[in-house]
C-alpha cells in the first residue's frame, strides 16, 4: 500500500475530491482511497465542541436536534430512531446531562443545565 500525500487543493478541487470520496461506504474504499480519505479528513477544519445539554432516558442519550427547537434525537438511522421534546423528557424524569458537541442555537433556552 502506497500513502500519497494529499496537497491541499484549492476550494473547488477540495469539495469534488470530498464529493468523490464521501459518496463510498468506507468500507468499499480501495486501501489507497481509505489513506487519501484520512489525509483529507485531517486536513479539513474542525468545528468547536461546547458543552451542550442532552438528555438520558433509560440510559439512552438524547441529544439536541441541530436546528428544530425542543427536540431530542435518540440513536439510530431516520426510520428507527425516537425524537422526543423538551416536555415530553422532562415529564418522564429524564436526567439532563451536558457533552461536548456542536453548538446548537437554542440550547441557552433549556433550563438546568449550565452551572454558574
Amino acid at each position: 500500500m502506497t500513502t500519497k500525500k494529499l496537497v491541499k487543493a484549492a476550494p473547488k478541487e477540495k469539495e469534488t475530491f470530498s464529493k468523490r470520496i464521501m459518496s463510498k461506504d468506507i468500507g468499499d474504499m480501495t486501501p489507497d482511497e481509505y489513506e487519501s480519505f484520512k489525509l483529507w479528513l485531517a486536513s479539513e477544519e474542525k468545528a468547536e465542541l461546547i458543552p451542550q445539554p442532552i438528555f438520558f432516558l433509560r440510559g439512552v442519550p438524547y441529544v439536541p436536534h441541530y436546528n428544530k427547537k425542543h427536540n431530542w434525537v435518540g440513536p439510530g438511522n431516520e426510520q428507527h430512531r425516537k425524537i422526543y421534546t423538551t416536555t415530553e423528557l422532562n415529564e418522564v424524569g429524564a436526567k439532563l446531562k451536558t457533552m461536548m458537541l456542536w453548538k446548537r442555537s437554542w440550547t441557552e433556552e433549556v433550563e438546568g443545565w449550565k452551572t454558574h
